[in-house]
């Protein structure tokens, strides 16, 4: 079984596969033999990772449920948010903008995306013929939109 199976892996992980076809020589005692940390409950759930890692990559999805994501996004907006707020009383101005906030909020770099990406100089959805690009200051419009800027400002990409 593990030369039809592991021969693909030998060159890179021959010490590992050694190891795990080996084990099963000591199973009635293998909490005492060398083997011993293949049995550690800690394996199971770095194993139970990388599965749920490896299989959302592959659908690219989200490890996190929307909700946890949801979550964790607006407690990390709340500061900023309420900072927002209280500058506004102080300066008694009003917030007119509807659906945008006037400041930005820092995000961490793997809750950084957006499903549908509708790029806000020529409202129009991105596409695979016209991606979102991301600029050096960290805003997002697509492709087109930043080559007619380039254009525009005589800087060529």
């Amino acid at each position: 079984y593990g030369r039809r199976h592991f021969g693909t892996f030998s060159e890179k992980r021959y010490h590992e596969i050694k190891r795990l076809m080996t084990a099963p020589l000591f199973v009635n005692d293998l909490l005492n033999s060398r083997y011993s940390d293949l049995c550690s409950p800690s394996n199971w759930t770095n194993i139970k990772q990388e599965f749920q890692r490896d299989f959302c990559s592959l659908l690219r999805m989200s490890i996190q449920s929307p909700l946890y994501t949801s979550v964790y996004v607006g407690t990390t907006a709340l500061p900023v948010i309420m900072k927002l707020y209280k500058v506004m009383i102080m300066n008694k101005a009003e917030w007119s903008a509807q659906g945008e906030l006037p400041v930005e909020i820092p995000l961490e770099e793997e809750l950084r995306f957006h499903s549908v990406f509708a790029c806000p100089v020529s409202k129009e959805q991105a596409t695979d013929n016209n991606p979102p690009m991301m600029m050096p200051c960290g805003h997002v419009i697509c492709k087109e939109s930043l080559t007619r800027l380039a254009r525009s400002s005589r800087i060529y990409l």
